[in-house]
This record gives C-alpha cells, structure tokens and sequence, in this order.
C-alpha cells in the first residue's frame, strides 16, 4: 500500500487566478459601499495553522506563507509580510498585488496613500480587538474608519471546502503531568486573582493543554477548533464542533458540559459580571458582543498561556526522551544524505526520507511543520516549502539546509543543520561559523531573572553584526508539549519583552541568507532553568535539549576562541555519548567521524 505522507508537495499557490478573484472581491467592495477591505491570514481562533476552508490570504493573493494580511483597494492591494516571506511572496503574486515588508509604519502609510478616504471593511470574527482598536486609533482624525462588514472573501470564494472536525483524544496524565482537574483549579485561580468572574478563551492549544485533550482539525498541530469559557468556581463550558468530544473527556463531566460551536455567539451575549480576555487573541466581535451585554471587561493575557508555556517535571522528563530519540532519527538521515555524495537526489528525496525514518517511531503522530529542505539559492528562502515546480537536485559545491521535526505523543521537536555538499568556498564557512558563534553564545548565557528576549536576541546576532550582516527572522520561539510548534508567550526575539521563567522550552536558530545564493540555520531545542551560579541574585541559564551534530565541515575554526571551541567540541561528545549505542552500524560510523574534536 502507498504510504500517505504527512506533507504534501502539491504547489497550492493560484497565481495565475489571484486577478481575476481580485476583481471579484473589488466589485463586493462597490456593492457594499467600502473603500477597502482586509484580508489576514487568521482564522477565528488566530492561529498559525488553519484550515483549508480559512485559506482566504492564500486564495485570494497566491501566497501561501504562516503570516501575512491583505489589504484589497478599488485599484489596488498591497499584500504585506515579514522578513521570512518576502522573497516568496513577490514569486506568488502577481501585479496588481504589491508586496510590501510588514511594519506599522508602512501598513498605515499604505492605506493613507492608497485608500484615502471611506470605511474599510473586515470580518470581526478574523481580527483581535487589539488589532481593530490599534487601527482605529490611528485613523481617528482622519477620513478613513473601519467597520465589521460581511466576509467578502467568502462571498465569491465558490469552491471554499467545508470545514471539518476530526476525532479527538484524551492526552494521558503520564505524559501531562497533572489532570485537567487539577489544571483548571489552577486557572479558575489565576481568574480570581485577576478579579474576574469568568474567562473567554479562544486559543485552541490553550484549550488543548487545560483539558489534556488533542485532535486533529489542522495539519501539524494537535489541536482541536474550540471555545471555552470557565469561571472561577472552575466550572467549563467548552465549545466544538467534534461529534465524539463526550469519549475524550470521560471524567470531566462534572467540571466540564460541551456545547455545539454554534452556540458560543449566543452563550457570550448571556454572560455577565466581569470577564477575562486576552485583547491580542480574542475577537473583535466577542468582545463587542461581551460590551452590548454591560460586561465588565478585564484586558489581560489569557490565563493558560503561561502555565503551558512552563512545562511541569513530569512534561520536561518526557521532552528529553522525545528529543533523544528524534536525535537518532536526525543522525540516521544526515548520515544518509552524507551517502548520497555519489547519487543524484533532490529536496523531496531528502524530505521524504527524513519522514520514512521518523515514521518507524511508534511514538510519532505527526511532523510538526512541512520539511524545509532546500538546496542552494532555495535556502536563502528561510520559510521555503519545496513542491513538485519547485523542486531542485541536490548538487556538489551545495549547502543543504534542512529544518524539521516531529509531533510525538511525548514532545514537539524542532531541528535545523545546514549540510554541506562537497568542498565549500570561504564566504559560506564563515557565514556558517558566525551563525554557530551566535548560536553558541545563547546556549552559554546565564541571565538574571526578569530577563526577556529582546534583552538577548542581540547576543545571536553580535557576530553578524561585526561585519554588516543580519537575519530577518526571530532568534527564537517557544515550542509546545505534543502542542504548537510555535507557541508563545515568550520568544527570542527584539520584539519580546515577556519574561523568561523556568521550564521554558525555546528555540535557539540565529541563520543568515544571500539572495540568489544560498542560507544557513542552526536550530536547537533549549530549556530555561535555575542557574548553578553562586550570587545574590537568582539566575537563570539554558540547557540543550537537542544533541545533533554540527556540520563540522563548514566551520572555520579560525573564527572561534577558546571558549567557543571548547563548546562545540563538548557538545559534539555529548552527541556522541547519548546517540551511538541506538544507531545502525554505517551511521555510528559516520557519527564517530562527524563528532571528532576540531
């Protein structure tokens, strides 16, 4: 039987099509008396991965990247995006879409210079309340507003697949650590200390994560599309569309009663007294509903966010399992690239062996994010999705950078190695080199507590920076427990002033790209904890919970100092140490070569 592979490497941009959906869109815009009209990437529960029926940005626009919003004129749209999706949205789309790199100050300019005047349209449903108020506040002595209207995309959007809910399935409390029980007694406290008579939570992997439950409702990410609502007496209302919920939260029934996702809109207009919301995730229309009703609105962050994001003892055990056996998997494939010096293969050979290798793991259940495997002037896309079109052989004089993981009932892994292919020139070794040094010099830091990503993400950067390089991306993100592979509230990142706080997990994958040329990142997995520094002051530190080698053959050894040379050789025998006596022969062997001390 063939297998059916977790990633798809159909090509799902249209963007031969995206002018004429344009127009359509533009003529609902006369029909309905607006100026403009904004098109995000969002669903309702604002996440990163959304279904296929909520792939309004990409169907419209032809970009298919995790982040991005569009803003539809009478004569013209700018579609605007990050620094990791520049390069591929000006391939996805075609004029009249502009594509304009995404910051505050150029989306307002934008709509200034090309809508002008009138309202501009969006559906309250797709944008937080903090999101809509911003921008309401921006415009407020101007001629432009902005009001809730229908969804025009959904209007002409004729072949919009339907929706679909998928099993769920409880997550055992030998992996969780504590009982939803248990969770929300905590949460309903966190609501009391707030001053709150109930939450709106509307973040799927919050929900997830309370209720020890997963499902299946988008690619990668165990979630389940839910809303819920909880009070401080640690009662629950849960929310969803998923017919065989009642199975999954056998148990839970005195503390927790499930409704049809329909009736949340309805549910909300008959809440009272004061009520908890997350203003950067709920909807603008929840809490316009909420506000018709005379609730007190309490603005704060949702009161699960954190306590995920800490994982428990029991969840950091498991995580370093996980880790150490995806560590096996990722050695048997960078051996087997290595084998293929000899043999032509290409970007979804590499992609699809890296899951055959993944899958003999009785504990995988996903990947958790579409391989990137990219080759060449590919890696310099530093969110490239390889397709059939797209497609590039693998070729001698390449580097290979490969950034994967997998979603297993024990954790979510997240790994990058850039790969060399044949002898490499000097401008690649030394990028190289400088994005390991800066990788190196996050991995060592102790920090006080109270310390936030923006107050490190230079420490990443600094040897870039040295001689007039940088990246257009986070240092690093959060990642889940059999959850989101990108989850917050924490980042490394010049935007995150969110506190670090013990238990932690966080990405560490500084990188550098040249157009046209090639791109490197190196990606661990790292843990916050208490530092064993003796002071006054607590601090805290970082331990590496990813053990893979690091291309030995791309590092400049030159470029290193003493302290930095003694960490890479450590960390290469520590590789060595937990990973040899699980690997097939050929790739010990290769291992044995790949951790020699430099």
């Amino acid at each position: 039987m063939k297998t059916a592979f977790f990633q798809s490497f159909e090509d799902s941009s249209d963007r031969e099509e995206t002018p004429f959906r344009l127009s359509m869109v533009q003529a609902e815009l006369k029909k309905n008396s607006l100026s403009g009209y904004l098109v995000p990437r969002s669903d309702v529960h604002q996440g990163e991965y959304v279904a296929a029926c909520d792939e309004r940005l990409s169907w419209l626009t032809g970009f298919t990247g995790s982040a991005g919003i569009c803003i539809v004129g009478n004569d013209r749209a700018g579609v605007f995006v990050d620094g990791r999706y520049s390069i591929q949205a000006k391939k996805q789309t075609k004029s009249p879409f502009e594509v304009i790199q995404w910051n505050k100050r150029n989306f307002l300019q934008w709509i200034e210079k090309n809508i002008v005047k009138g309202e501009i349209g969006f559906d309250p449903w797709l944008h937080s309340h903090k999101e809509i108020v911003a921008l309401i506040e921006a415009f407020a002595d101007t001629d432009i507003s902005f009001s809730p209207s229908d969804n025009l995309i959904d209007k002409v959007w004729l072949t919009r697949p339907i929706k679909v809910s998928n099993q769920a399935m409880s997550y055992p409390v030998k992996l969780a650590g504590l009982t939803a029980k248990d969770k929300c007694q905590q949460i309903a406290e966190n609501i009391k200390f707030k001053r709150a008579d109930a939450a709106v939570i509307t973040l799927p992997d919050s929900i997830a994560w309370l209720l020890n439950l997963r499902g299946n409702d988008v690619i990668h990410n165990p979630i389940l599309h839910a809303f819920l609502i909880i009070n401080g007496k640690e009662k629950i209302k849960l929310f969803c569309e998923n017919k065989n919920i009642s199975n999954s939260i056998s148990g839970l029934e005195s503390f927790v009663k499930v409704f049809p996702l329909e009736s949340f809109e309805t549910t909300l207009t008959k809440l009272n007294g004061s009520v908890l919301v997350d203003e950067t995730t709920v909807p603008f229309a929840a809490v316009k509903i909420l506000q018709s009703n005379g609730c007190k609105l309490i603005l704060g962050e949702d009161p699960i966010i954190l306590p995920k994001a800490c994982k428990n003892h029991v969840e950091l055990k498991h995580a370093r399992i996980c880790h150490k056996r995806d560590a096996v998997h990722m050695c048997e494939f960078l051996s087997w690239v290595d084998r293929q010096s000899e043999n032509k293969f290409d970007e979804i050979d590499a992609v699809i062996e890296l899951e055959n290798i993944r899958r003999k793991d009785k504990n995988l259940k996903e990947i958790s994010f579409d391989t990137i495997a990219a080759s060449g002037p590919n890696a310099a896309l530093p969110h490239y999705r390889v397709n059939y079109s797209s497609n590039r052989t693998i070729k001698t004089g390449d580097v290979l950078l490969v950034d994967s993981g997998g979603q297993y009932l024990d954790g979510t892994t997240d790994i990058t190695r850039t790969i060399a292919i044949g002898i490499q020139s000097k401008e690649v070794k030394n990028a190289f080199t400088r994005v390991l040094k800066g990788l190196i010099a996050i991995s060592k830091l102790k920090f006080p507590y109270g310390t936030s990503g923006r107050d490190i993400d230079a420490f990443a950067r600094a040897p870039l920076w040295q001689i007039g390089q940088d990246y257009a991306h986070g240092t690093g993100h959060g990642v889940g427990h059999y959850l989101s592979v990108h989850e917050g509230p924490h980042r490394i990142s010049k935007f995150s002033d969110v506190e670090f706080k013990e238990g932690m997990i966080v990405s560490n994958e500084p990188g550098f790209y040249k157009e046209g040329k090639f791109g490197i990142r190196i990606e661990n997995l790292i843990l916050v904890k208490n530092s064993e520094l003796k002071t006054d002051v607590s601090f805290l530190e970082f331990e590496t919970l990813t053990f893979v080698p690091i291309d030995r053959r791309l590092i400049s050894t030159s470029l290193l100092d003493n302290y930095e040379l003694e960490w890479i050789n450590n960390y290469h025998n520590q590789c060595w140490e937990r990973t040899k006596d699980f690997l097939t022969a050929s790739t010990k062997a290769w291992l044995k070569t790949m951790t020699r001390p430099l």
